[in-house]
């Protein structure tokens, strides 16, 4: 081949290899300016790679309800409503609600109504007593707190000392209860109450109980929670020995418990029971003396035992 037919070659050859690169890069450029589109989304059947929380997330179809006409071909739609999908809701709820419908069946039902109660104990309260301040007759058994009834019966009768409230199928409430024992009644200023050993008050039941009685314009003195203090309540107990029948006794804030003598004065002893037989020795060694010198003293004094006095009447 001659040199000018091998240049011719070498030519062509170049100007198809540039014709290509000119094709390449207008159709680069084209595709650029071009926006790709966007592929489907592909469906699995499987269910490998579906997104559970968008279909929790979907809205529960409707079943559609069409009810007929008379006329032919025309019919009505009733209101969609949404088809329960959860079979275990439904059945949770039916059997919420046959356990209230039941409940509430138990809570009416005869056989588990309090018609009575049974009280052991008894002494001057009566059986009508307790029924009215517990007041459970009629409640079902379901709804009988032992515990309440106790408080309710101890804060209306504070004369009760124990109470033990026992419940027993199908509708039975025992009560066991003690009653306190009064050993004295204070009265102040029309006012009457009961008060036992150890010093607590409480209304009188039966007003014809034999109870020492002491009269006072003050209330007692009181300690800790208690309505008089346990040692006044000694001093009555140890006077009440020496002292005749049907005297009453008295207190005054400055002179402590006393009596009134049958024969014109009046005694006072003192706060406490300390020395109690030898305040009362002294004490009639000083009538007797009074007595024989014909002296009617207006008050006998034998609070402090080394310091008895009398006073005159002015």
């Amino acid at each position: 081949m001659s040199r000018v037919q091998r240049t011719r070659v070498e030519q062509g050859v170049g100007s198809r290899k540039s014709a290509q690169m000119r094709r390449t890069q207008g159709a680069s450029r084209l595709s650029s300016s071009v926006p790709s589109r966007r592929m489907p989304p592909v469906l699995s059947r499987s269910g490998i790679g579906i997104n559970s929380v968008a279909l929790d997330n979907r809205p529960v179809p409707r079943r559609r309800v069409d009810v007929p006409l008379s006329s032919p071909g025309a019919e009505i739609r009733l209101p969609a409503v949404p088809a329960v999908s959860n079979k275990w809701r439904l059945l949770s709820g039916l059997i919420s609600v046959s356990l209230l419908l039941g409940l509430i069946l138990l809570t009416n039902n005869e056989l588990f109504q309090v018609n009575g109660i049974q009280v052991q104990g008894l002494e001057r309260f009566t059986e009508r007593d307790i029924s009215q301040a517990i007041n459970i007759s009629g409640s079902s058994i379901f709804f009988i707190n032992p515990e309440r009834i106790k408080n309710d019966l101890q804060l209306t009768y504070p004369g009760l000392s124990e109470v033990d409230v026992q419940v027993t199928w199908p509708a039975s409430v025992s009560i066991s209860l003690k009653e306190r024992s009064p050993v004295l009644a204070w009265n102040w200023d029309g006012h009457v109450r009961w008060v036992d050993e150890n010093g607590v008050a409480f209304e009188p039941h039966n007003e014809g109980l034999d109870v020492v009685q002491v009269r006072s314009i003050i209330l007692p003195p009181t300690i800790d929670d208690r309505f008089v203090d346990p040692r006044i309540v000694r001093t009555v107990a140890a006077l009440d020995d020496y002292l005749p029948e049907q005297v009453d006794m008295i207190y005054t804030a400055e002179h402590g418990l006393g009596w009134h003598d049958a024969r014109g004065w009046v005694v006072y002893f003192g706060f406490n029971d300390d020395n109690a037989e030898q305040k009362m020795n002294v004490y009639q060694s000083m009538v007797e003396y009074l007595e024989g010198k014909r002296i009617k003293p207006s008050i006998i004094n034998i609070e402090f035992l080394d310091s008895p006095y009398f006073r005159m009447e002015s």
